[in-house]
């Protein structure tokens, strides 16, 4: 069974339409992947996976004959990428998409997701489908985020499962949207959170290099649960740790850069996301030598705090850090947490040193008293 292009129709948002792709199409296809960032993130692959015209008029046809439909993207009355849907089971009611946008400058403007929206749109109310999949390479983490923010959710990753051109093995996500199933009244994403001295930033695996040099001092790493990172390679295998993190839902990272100049000045997460209690911790954060002492960490703290609980209706927010760390603990109480108690033992350093964490915590009745406290701070 195929799909006839006849009766597909065309689908027109706010800033994007998807119209049937045709063979006249091909050579954007070539052009978009011939685009080195644009193959590597599409497919783990150099560029070139169409020779010629007739390579691009060949896939099109064969998603057709997997029960599917070429979309192409356009933006501004000029095409920009492509959707499609293939295996389209009518008795399971499933089917399977893809979605590339093939202009990296237009990357992150929100055009991905709009597509996507209108193509399982078309999917569920005009074709009856219940459930929607993808796969996508794990570092492709700004697609993850644009497929969670559509209403994907991550239901396994495929360790190795794609081998790259470059001769390394990724992990493959898959992801699913399922019609009824409601995103959780608290659930913590990646987001930009910009106040007057710092921004928090979702953190990605191309901040490593500048991230190294604030990242690359002994003093911030001496009581972690991990040694300094060395060399950048070393940052990028910590970062793209956290966003494994991430992907599972576990964890949310951030960048911090100062506000006046645009400069990384360090980074920090929120973990252990318990969204069915509504709470979460504020932790691995690590700030530069030269803003250490300044107004950077309070207003961090506000910024995230605000969102958990002012955004997002948080019932706790906790804290934890080293017992040795006593600066830690002095700033922890100075934003006005309350120490709750310590978990002794519960952690092994990097250096084999079995570690006791000091537990801080905020609440929802805590926050009034402790948002004041903060803004008092920041108006100084």
């Amino acid at each position: 069974m195929t799909v006839s292009a006849v009766n597909v129709p065309t689908l027109r948002g706010q800033r994007v339409t998807l119209r049937p792709m045709t063979h006249a199409d091909a050579a954007h296809l070539v052009r978009w992947a011939n685009d080195p960032d644009f193959a590597w993130f599409q497919w783990g692959r150099r560029p070139g996976r169409f020779a010629d015209d007739e390579a691009g008029r060949k896939w099109i046809d064969v998603i057709a004959e997997h029960r599917g439909v070429v979309f192409a993207i356009e933006h501004e009355e000029r095409p920009i990428g492509q959707a499609n849907y293939r295996d389209l089971q009518p008795k399971g009611k499933s089917a399977e998409v893809g979605i590339g946008i093939g202009e990296p400058s237009l990357w992150g403007k929100g055009l991905g997701r709009e597509a996507l929206g209108l193509l399982i749109k078309h999917l569920v109310d005009d074709l009856g489908v219940h459930r929607v999949t993808l796969s996508v390479l794990a570092y492709n983490d700004r697609a993850i985020s644009s497929y969670k923010a559509a209403g994907f959710e991550v239901e396994g990753i495929e360790r190795d499962g794609v081998m790259t051109d470059k001769g390394t093995w990724a992990d493959d996500v898959k992801m699913a949207y399922v019609v009824g199933r409601a995103r959780p009244e608290f659930d913590p994403r990646p987001v930009v959170l910009t106040g007057t001295h710092v921004r928090l930033e979702p953190l990605r695996r191309e901040h490593a290099a500048e991230l190294f040099p604030v990242a690359h001092e002994d003093d911030i790493w001496r009581l972690m649960l991990i040694p300094m990172p060395r060399e950048v390679a070393e940052l990028e295998h910590w970062i793209a740790s956290a966003l494994e993190e991430q992907i599972l839902g576990d964890q949310v990272a951030f960048l911090t850069r100062r506000v006046s100049d645009g400069a990384p000045i360090g980074s920090t997460r929120f973990l252990h996301i318990d969204r069915a209690n509504k709470t979460a911790e504020i932790g691995w954060t690590f700030l530069g030598r030269d803003a250490r002492r300044t107004v950077a960490n309070t207003e961090a703290k506000y910024l995230q705090l605000g969102h958990l609980f002012d955004d997002l209706g948080a019932n706790r927010v906790w804290l934890q850090t080293d017992k040795l760390n006593e600066r830690s603990q002095r700033a922890m109480e100075r934003l006005g947490a309350i120490k709750e108690g310590e978990h002794r033992d519960d952690r092994i350093s990097h250096d084999g040193r079995i570690r006791t964490s000091v537990v801080y915590g905020i609440t929802r009745t805590d926050w009034p008293s402790v948002r004041d406290r903060l803004r008092g701070l920041l108006a100084r």
